[in-house]
């Protein structure tokens, strides 16, 4: 089982609708790869954060469709690797819209806060932003 994490920027002028046929698409097209994963979205930054989970082959083919979509820029691999068991069983794709989400609460998201996911420190901190970004399962409905 493998598992990768990217980070990228949102069109500046992304509406809930093209977000609803992201998750829409999404979730249809990872049921079917047997693709599991997380999407988070960061309106005030206009970040999208992804975790996905499912064969190697699959999400890096994934990925690269990912890259070629108009609705993402500056996409960056943060980290991948091979996982033991997934984070997100039973979630084609969920979603958490972080407005939505009291940030204040979860440990070490004010220091990625601060200067964004998609830069420097988040690569070099990989391990620390997978794990920040795994603690949302918590806040998914069972």
């Amino acid at each position: 089982m493998h598992e990768l994490f990217y980070c990228s920027y949102a069109k500046k002028d992304i509406s809930d609708q093209d977000i609803l046929d992201i998750l829409e698409v999404s979730r249809k097209n990872n049921s079917e790869l047997d693709i599991t994963g997380l999407l988070l979205y960061w309106d005030k930054t206009h970040q999208f954060l992804q975790i996905l989970e499912g064969d190697k082959k699959s999400i890096f083919e994934l990925y690269s469709k990912i890259c070629d979509d108009p609705r993402h820029s500056s996409l960056k691999l943060i980290y991948d690797g091979e996982i033991s068991e997934r984070g997100f069983k039973g979630w084609s794709m969920a979603f958490k819209d972080l407005k939505e989400v009291d940030t204040s609460k979860i440990c070490g998201f004010s220091d990625f806060a601060i200067s964004g996911f998609t830069n420097e420190r988040t690569e070099a901190e990989a391990s620390r932003a997978v794990n920040l970004i795994k603690s949302f399962r918590n806040l998914l409905p069972s």
